[in-house]
């Protein structure tokens, strides 16, 4: 599985186990980079790993900061495949060399390798010359393993004509898929990308061209965004049903951030509706503490909330990301924005 699923499957256990990496990209949600070094101890995340397959998750993503910088990456894997868990991870590839790769290779089932567009764009957003031609000669590597892998392709309000670029050089180099993930106003962008967020119209653009390259091309192209109509269509994929009585249910992706917290459905969610930290106890007593508290009921609701106003709006966006409506709504929701009727959702 390669996608974030925002609308049902398998449930996702996504792990950012460091922040270190060896760039420090504009877009990068986590604020990564060459001189942080915030990382968990594998033994935490061995424990998270086991209380998450017990309570119905069955795929462990792996991201970061850079994962091939995690110097317990390899027993990380090794647990997840221990408990029957699908495997994936996201990476720059400028790491992969053979030596780093090799051996973790028949531990990914999908490698997902970051493609931001043409090759200047590419390595602006990384802020590093030559990085693109450096990721791009790893990809030999990659595909010699025998691991399946795709491009992970950040949309920005302005490099949607980049997307057939990057679909192309799938085709030519074996990869096969692209997923289209949507900038997110968090970390590093805030500050570095701040009118860059892709609006309704980018998000329609990007759906049709995914569907035209995909059909011409013969790669998998999946765009991290859903229309009204299929908002409206699906409501029972993107709004819970109350009561809520299990993790699985109320967070189809549960985030472990790299300082430790645990996070239902987005990196962005308000802080209010998060499950606590691994540093504090393990994420079965987390889980069970917050399904007795008023917290995943709270969180349903403000996805109903979030739902009746994207579909009963006239100037809702014809397209947009789920995952990040929600987090914004769940901002505005504690900053008592005049939008929100607070009712039984107190702040």
């Amino acid at each position: 599985m390669f996608n974030d699923n925002p609308t049902g499957g398998m449930p996702v256990l996504q792990l950012h186990p460091s922040r270190r990496c060896n760039l420090a990209c504009r877009h990068c949600y986590s604020s990564s980079g060459p001189d942080i070094r915030q990382e968990l101890p594998i033994a935490m995340l061995a424990a998270c790993l086991d209380d998450a397959y017990a309570a119905g998750y069955r795929q462990l993503a792996v991201s970061g900061g850079e994962p091939l910088m995690y110097g317990e990456l390899h027993a990380l894997l090794s647990h997840a495949r221990e408990l029957g868990m699908t495997t994936t991870m996201t990476t720059n590839g400028m790491l992969a060399t053979a030596r780093r790769w090799s051996p973790l290779a028949p531990l990914v089932d999908f490698l997902a390798v970051s493609i931001d567009g043409l090759p200047a764009e590419h390595d602006a957003i990384r802020g590093q010359a030559g990085a693109f031609d450096k990721t791009v000669r790893h990809l030999d590597v990659i595909r010699a393993s025998g691991t399946a892998f795709g491009f992970i392709f950040t949309l920005t309000q302005h490099n949607v004509d980049s997307l057939e670029f990057v679909v192309r050089l799938a085709a030519q180099t074996g990869a096969r898929a692209v997923q289209v993930h949507p900038l997110t106003m968090d970390g590093r962008a805030t500050a570095m990308l701040p009118q860059a967020r892709p609006d309704g119209l980018e998000l329609i653009v990007a759906l049709v061209e995914a569907a035209r390259l995909g059909a011409a091309l013969g790669v998998a192209v999946h765009v991290d965004a859903v229309t009204v109509e299929q908002l409206m269509r699906y409501r029972s994929r993107f709004v819970p049903a109350l009561p809520v009585t299990s993790l699985t249910q109320i967070a189809p992706i549960l985030v472990v951030q790299a300082d430790g917290m645990v996070v239902p459905l987005t990196h962005g969610i308000a802080g209010r509706f998060m499950l606590g930290s691994l540093g504090t106890a393990r994420l079965a007593l987390l889980a069970e503490r917050w399904l007795e508290s008023q917290r995943p009921d709270e969180l349903a609701q403000l996805c109903r909330r979030t739902w009746e106003d994207l579909t009963a709006c006239e100037t809702a966006p014809a397209a947009l990301y789920w995952y990040e409506e929600v987090a914004v709504a769940s901002r505005a929701l504690i900053a008592e924005l005049p939008r929100w009727t607070l009712g039984s959702v107190p702040a």
